[in-house]
């Protein structure tokens, strides 16, 4: 790679883990907050939900927003308001106050995601597409994990936990700056550059949603259920990271393998593994123990290594502005997915309890399947010919 390539390759991994850290530690401390002050499972998880609904917002117009700003202006600009509403959050303590802060950083966040993502995807070689992005949402659960661990340690030495995430928050918004200074990338002509196939292009899609689902939508989640299933705040502030550790360690060896042999076997893999999961914990709902720990590790990996093999897919086949407009749709329909299942799993929660919620995972991870079984996606041709692609 030239060396401002290089930087990206770099410079954007760490913002995303720096911004992930901050918003997990956030988001787990109030989450756990709402919980011990006595708000009903749905409430909370429509606290998550109200993150993912400014990213589902924003990840739509991210491609018209970087064709005004450019890719590094709409990046930087937006991580540099993300701090704001963790700073509101902190400084007026409710709920209104929360829902409103968790919407206003979900809209910058789904600027930096977009924007960012395209960014690096289209800058990496197309040969070792699958190692850089794999490397990439390494660094994204490696966030996931260190925000409610760091969380942890807090509230262990009684310190009040937001000023950090809102420090994490301002660092990622510094270390963003240098890219200013640094070159947009060139779009390659590709072959199916602007020409996706709207059937293939509607599974993508909606295998990104179910992919929010397993993935992001569970990890909000869990820390509550754990609570209300008798765990202590500080050990479901640990259960947080679990789903962290299941994407850090297998996003890399995910896009290695996806580079191999093409994302469509991969996908396929992960959602079998998913419905193992489900009914893991569909069969141990009376009294899951390690069954929970167990299944929050494979949603994190699993669930993760079904989007890490979409965003491979879109590189291979999409450059310049198509890429950016197929990068928000797919951030969007993954963006649905989290945004819907915290609220969604908290009602069935309340309802039914872990077995409802259990079903519902299962039941989403054999839809997953089932998609992943219809006709060929474009990505594999486009992997095995890599060449003819870059």
């Amino acid at each position: 790679m030239r060396a401002p390539l290089a930087k990206v390759a770099i410079i954007i991994p760490l913002i995303y883990f720096l911004f992930v850290t901050g918003e997990f530690l956030t988001l787990t401390a109030v989450t756990l907050s709402l919980t011990e002050a006595g708000y009903s499972a749905f409430a909370v998880g429509s606290g998550i939900s109200a993150l993912w609904l400014g990213l589902f917002t924003t990840s739509l117009l991210a491609h018209r927003i970087a064709g005004r700003f450019g890719l590094a202006g709409a990046f930087c600009g937006a991580s540099l308001l993300a701090p704001i509403p963790l700073v509101v959050i902190y400084l007026v303590p409710s709920y209104p106050i929360f829902l409103l802060g968790a919407l206003s950083l979900g809209l910058a966040g789904g600027i930096i995601w977009v924007t960012g993502e395209s960014w690096l995807v289209a800058s990496v070689p197309a040969d070792r597409r699958g190692l850089y992005v794999g490397l990439f949402e390494t660094s994204v659960g490696l966030g996931m994990v260190c925000g409610p661990l760091l969380l942890a340690g807090v509230l262990r030495l009684e310190l009040p936990p937001l000023p950090f995430g809102i420090g994490l928050t301002a660092l990622a918004a510094l270390s963003a700056l240098p890219l200013l200074k640094l070159p947009a990338p060139v779009a390659p002509a590709l072959p199916s550059d602007g020409a996706v196939p709207l059937r293939a292009t509607s599974a993508i899609f909606v295998i990104a949603a179910l992919s929010g689902l397993m993935e992001s939508g569970t990890s909000g989640l869990l820390p509550t259920v754990s609570v209300r299933l008798g765990a202590s705040v500080e050990a479901a502030a640990l259960l947080g990271t679990v789903i962290g550790v299941g994407s850090a360690a297998l996003q890399l060896p995910a896009g290695a393998l996806a580079d191999r042999f093409g994302s469509s076997r991969l996908i396929l893999g992960c959602w079998f593994v998913l419905a193992a999961l489900g009914l893991l914990l569909l069969g141990t709902a009376e009294s899951p123990g390690l069954a929970l720990w167990i299944a929050g590790f494979g949603f994190g990996g699993a669930g993760g290594a079904v989007y890490t093999a979409l965003v491979i897919d879109l590189g291979h086949r999409l450059s310049g502005p198509a890429l950016v407009r197929a990068m928000g749709k797919t951030v969007t329909s993954y963006t649905a997915g989290t945004m819907i299942g915290p609220a969604l799993g908290g009602l069935l929660f309340d309802l039914g309890g872990l077995p409802a919620l259990a079903g519902a995972i299962t039941a989403g991870a054999l839809a997953g399947g089932a998609l992943s079984l219809a006709p060929k996606r474009p990505s594999d041709s486009q992997t095995a010919h890599r060449g003819e692609t870059g």
